[in-house]
């Protein structure tokens, strides 16, 4: 699947959840959710507002946090949250997944695992837990950063 058919479906799913609850698809809501599922970022309500208000200038940020919240309760918007800078969203990628977030610039890019099974059945045999969600986040230095700073990996 391409990555504009990959957009387009997230974009179907999230569209249908919030009309399944009577939701009401404004022109805004419905930017802010092409906005969301095209992005490869994890962006923070505020770059939500800023990538809408172009097209529609008297987005508030009300809009975007209560659309937000209801994606959240319909299980179509991943939050993650960081103490100390805003909370990021990932529309793309719903299931819970390895992140690697870059300290000195803060972006956030998925990371794979090879090494492990990981899976919710496994850890659950080994552990005894009833396994519902995860998140696994690492941290460290992004490739832009460590040219800037003249570092290396």
């Amino acid at each position: 699947m391409t990555q504009t058919s990959q957009a387009q479906s997230r974009l179907d799913e999230m569209t249908a959840s919030l009309v399944g609850r009577l939701v009401f698809i404004t022109p805004r809501r419905a930017k802010l959710l092409e906005t969301l599922a095209g992005t490869d970022s994890y962006p923070s309500v505020s770059e939500l507002q800023a990538q809408v208000q172009p097209r529609y200038p008297s987005t508030r940020l009300a809009t975007v946090y209560n659309t937000i919240e209801l994606l959240k309760e319909c299980g179509q918007v991943l939050e993650m949250e960081f103490s100390g800078s805003a909370n990021r969203y990932d529309g793309r990628g719903v299931a819970p997944h390895p992140r690697i977030v870059c300290l000195e610039c803060e972006c956030i890019d998925d990371a794979e695992i090879i090494d492990s099974d990981g899976s919710y059945a496994s850890i659950a045999q080994t552990t005894g837990y009833e396994v519902s969600s995860h998140r696994l986040e690492f941290y460290g230095t992004c490739p832009v950063c460590q040219a800037r700073s003249g570092g290396g990996a």
